[in-house]
């Protein structure tokens, strides 16, 4: 009897020790985000192409999907706010490379890449939410595919794709389709006609100012950055400036903002709202929303602005070419 249980001592130290080693055999902090059971899985020397370890894969990659997580202060934050990059963790490397091109361009243009969130399948996530595998299939060397059952307020099926690099599985498409309609084509799209909007967007490059007989007196100045149109101008003559104003163009509209709310005392710091578009003279005109402290009064009406012009209410004006200084103007 002693001999026995001295076996099943032995036994479960051994193998706590094995799993413990499996689990993290480099050495490095194991994380909130890793799956020890998954290293174990495969260190034991089950196939990472059967069915068994890809359900195993997506349990793993979804299981901190539709739930609360916490900040450094201990509040209460969406997933989605979380500093934890899950597309870049569990994303294929090309989906993530033409995610994050598209969503650059949909930064210059003002645009919405996803207007839902496709890891909960929804726009919000419900308390009760939750993901199971249905089915795992087509599975090659290289790619397979999953059928998920998602409740989210209430039931969805949805499939994902996935692709083998890295020595494991990752989301490569959240709407695989044999017709080659999927996300990867969605986002190559987005991003060429983003570059289309990008070269009409130089046009824009310059100094641009008021025109008119009553408004803001603004100088506006545009400029490329390599990633789009870029604020380096944005002052209401002999008043104030807005130093973090940025820019957006859809191809036919401009929008220029900037917004500082003081949250700890919820109040409006300052505001600038411009959303205009060329008008057949070639000047960019629209409406415009001003608030500042500074300000003598705040401002929300109509606005025409200029290339290379600007002219002062008190008399003086004052004709730029794209390339003078600043200085020319003080």
């Amino acid at each position: 009897m002693i001999y026995r249980n001295a076996k099943k001592i032995l036994f479960f130290i051994l193998a706590t020790a094995l799993m413990l080693n499996c689990g993290n055999k480099t050495g490095k902090t194991v994380s909130n985000t890793d799956s020890l059971s998954t290293d174990t899985v495969a260190d034991a020397g089950i196939d990472k192409h059967s069915e068994a370890y890809i359900r195993q894969r997506i349990d793993t990659i979804y299981k901190g999907v539709g739930k609360p997580t916490y900040d450094s202060k201990g509040k209460e934050v969406s997933y989605i706010r979380n500093p934890f990059n899950r597309d870049s963790a569990y994303c294929s490397e090309r989906y993530y490379a033409l995610m994050k091109e598209a969503l650059e361009i949909c930064n210059e243009t003002g645009d919405i890449l996803y207007d839902y969130d496709y890891w909960v399948c929804g726009q919000d996530w419900s308390d009760d939410w939750s993901c199971k595998v249905a089915k795992v299939y087509e599975i090659t060397d290289s790619t397979a595919l999953v059928d998920l059952s998602i409740h989210n307020f209430s039931d969805t099926e949805t499939t994902i794709a996935l692709r083998f690099e890295r020595n494991d599985w990752y989301i490569d498409d959240f709407s695989p389709s044999k017709d080659g309609n999927d996300d990867k084509k969605y986002l190559r799209e987005t991003i060429r006609q983003g570059m289309k909007i990008r070269e009409k967007a130089k046009s824009l490059v310059g100094y641009w100012g008021w025109v008119g007989d009553d408004g803001p007196e603004l100088l506006l100045r545009l400029e490329m950055n390599g990633k789009g149109l870029e604020v380096t101008e944005c002052n209401i003559y002999r008043l104030y400036g807005f130093d973090k104003a940025t820019a957006s163009f859809n191809g036919t509209d401009l929008s220029v903002d900037e917004l500082e709310y003081d949250e700890e005392n919820e109040k409006l710091n300052h505001e600038f709202h411009f959303d205009a578009h060329l008008d057949k003279n070639g000047d960019l005109t629209g409406d415009c929303r001003i608030r500042h402290p500074l300000a003598s009064r705040n401002y929300e009406g109509p606005l025409t602005l200029r290339k290379g012009y600007f002219k002062y209410r008190d008399g003086a004006k004052q004709n730029l070419s794209d390339n003078q200084a600043m200085d020319r103007l003080k």
